[in-house]
C-alpha cells in the first residue's frame, strides 16, 4: 500500500437518523481522499471505537440499551483482530458488559488493560415485595452507570472485569452519565466527563490493587451542560472539555489547568459558537466530535444545529482559548471527527446522510475543505490505522 496511505474505520450509529453498521475506508494523508473498501457490518449500532496498533485490535461499542437474549440491559463491546496488510476487519469476539450504552471504550498506556465508559440512563425497576404485616411495598433500582475495567491478554482480548465505578451512587442512581474515559499524556491520570451529573472527574489506577482511586470532581460549567468529552494537551499541563447541552444559544467548551495530583483549576469557558450564524430548529444546539492538534495548538469541536466545526486557538502561556473560526461541514447532523495520523487533515462524520469529508488544517490552526468522500449512513466515529 501507498505510504501516504492508512485505514480509516467508520461506525455507524442506529439513532437520531442514522442506521447500524461498520466500514473499512483508506485514507490518504498526502491530499486528504477517502475510498471505500468495504463494509464489515451492516447489521449491528456502533458508535465509539478503539484500534490498539500494537496488538493490531479494533475494539467498537455496540452503544445499545439492550440487545436480542440479553438477560439484562446491556451494550456489548466488539472485538476485530485487524490485518495489517490489507486492514481487513475479523470478528474475534463479543463482550456482554451487563450496562446499558456503553459509550467511549480505550486501552491503558501498558496495553494490559480496557477501559469503557457507559453512557447509562435512569431507567428504574419496580421491585415489590410483601412486608411481615401482609403490605405490598415498592422498591425501585436503576441502572447502573459504570465505568469498567478489564484485564487483557496478550492478543488484546478482554479476560475478566477487575474494577466498576458506578457515578450513579452519588446521585441516588438517576442522573451519571459518564461518557468517555481518556488518559493523561503521562498516563497516570483518566479523565471522565459525566453527561448526567455535570462532572469532570480525575482517577488514577492503582496497578497492583487493580482499583480507580479518585482525585478530583469538579463541576465544568453550570450543572446541566452535559460534558462530553476531555482531550489533554500533548505537553502543557492543561485539558479540555466541551459540551453537549448549550443554552444562551452559546456552545461552551472549558480550560482547565491539572496537576498529576488530580488537582485542577478552571481556566476559562468560551464560547465556540459564532452567534450570527443560522441554527436549525428541528435538531438540537450541540457539541459533538472533540479533537486537538498533535501539537497542542488547537481545538475543533463539531457543533450539531448549527453544522458547523468550531476551531479555537490555545494559548501556550496560559491555556485560555479563543474562537477563530466557524466552518461549515456539508451533510445533516455531523458527530464524528477525527485528526489523521500525521495531524494534517481532520475527518467529519455526518449521522443521518453519512456524509465523509476531510479538511486541511492551515498553520494558523483553520480549515478549509479537501475532499468530500464516499457516503456511509449513520456515520459516528472515527479511527484511524497505522500498523507498527
Amino acid at each position: 500500500m501507498d505510504k501516504n496511505l492508512v485505514f480509516m474505520y467508520v461506525s455507524s450509529w442506529a439513532e437520531h437518523g442514522g442506521v447500524p453498521g461498520l466500514g473499512q475506508y483508506t485514507f490518504d494523508q498526502q491530499n486528504g481522499e477517502i475510498r471505500f473498501v468495504r463494509q464489515i457490518s451492516n447489521k449491528e449500532s456502533f458508535n465509539g471505537s478503539y484500534i490498539d496498533s500494537r496488538k493490531n485490535k479494533l475494539y467498537v461499542n455496540n452503544e445499545v440499551m439492550h440487545f436480542m437474549g440479553a438477560p439484562c440491559s446491556s451494550g456489548r463491546i466488539f472485538i476485530y483482530d485487524l490485518d495489517p496488510v490489507s486492514g481487513e476487519a475479523k470478528e474475534n469476539m463479543r463482550l456482554v458488559t451487563e450496562c446499558p450504552n456503553p459509550a467511549y471504550v480505550t486501552v491503558d498506556p501498558t496495553g494490559m488493560y480496557l477501559f469503557e465508559a457507559h453512557h447509562s440512563f435512569p431507567m428504574g425497576v419496580a421491585v415489590h415485595r410483601r412486608s411481615a404485616d401482609g403490605t405490598i411495598e415498592t422498591e425501585v433500582t436503576y441502572a447502573e452507570a459504570d465505568l469498567q475495567v478489564y484485564s487483557l491478554n496478550e492478543a488484546g482480548n478482554p479476560v475478566r472485569l477487575v474494577e466498576n465505578v458506578n457515578h450513579g451512587d452519588e446521585t441516588g442512581k438517576k442522573e451519571a452519565h459518564p461518557h468517555c474515559a481518556v488518559f493523561s499524556p503521562s498516563g497516570k491520570l483518566i479523565a471522565v466527563a459525566d453527561k448526567g451529573n455535570g462532572f469532570l472527574y480525575l482517577y488514577s489506577f492503582d496497578y497492583n490493587q487493580k482499583r480507580l482511586r479518585l482525585l478530583s470532581r469538579t463541576l465544568t460549567d453550570t450543572g446541566n451542560a452535559s460534558p462530553r468529552y476531555v482531550v489533554f494537551h500533548p505537553e502543557k499541563p492543561y485539558l479540555f472539555v466541551n459540551h453537549e447541552a448549550s443554552y444562551d444559544g452559546k456552545c461552551y467548551v472549558t480550560a482547565f489547568r491539572y496537576e498529576e495530583d488530580g488537582n485542577v483549576e478552571k481556566i476559562c469557558i468560551e464560547n465556540a459558537l459564532d452567534q450570527s450564524l443560522p441554527v436549525k430548529k428541528t435538531t438540537r444546539l450541540e457539541q459533538q466530535g472533540f479533537v486537538i492538534d498533535p501539537e497542542g495548538r488547537y481545538l475543533y469541536t463539531l457543533i450539531n444545529a448549527a453544522d458547523v466545526i468550531a476551531v479555537m486557538a490555545i494559548d501556550q502561556e496560559s491555556g485560555a482559548l479563543t474562537r477563530i473560526q466557524n466552518l461549515a461541514v456539508p451533510g445533516n447532523r455531523p458527530r464524528g471527527l477525527a485528526i489523521s495520523p500525521n495531524g494534517r487533515y481532520i475527518v467529519s462524520a455526518c449521522l443521518v446522510g453519512g456524509e465523509l469529508t476531510s479538511y486541511e488544517i492551515a498553520k494558523d490552526g483553520t480549515l478549509s475543505a479537501a475532499c468530500q468522500g464516499p457516503v456511509q449512513p449513520g456515520a459516528s466515529y472515527i479511527s484511524f490505522y497505522c500498523p507498527e
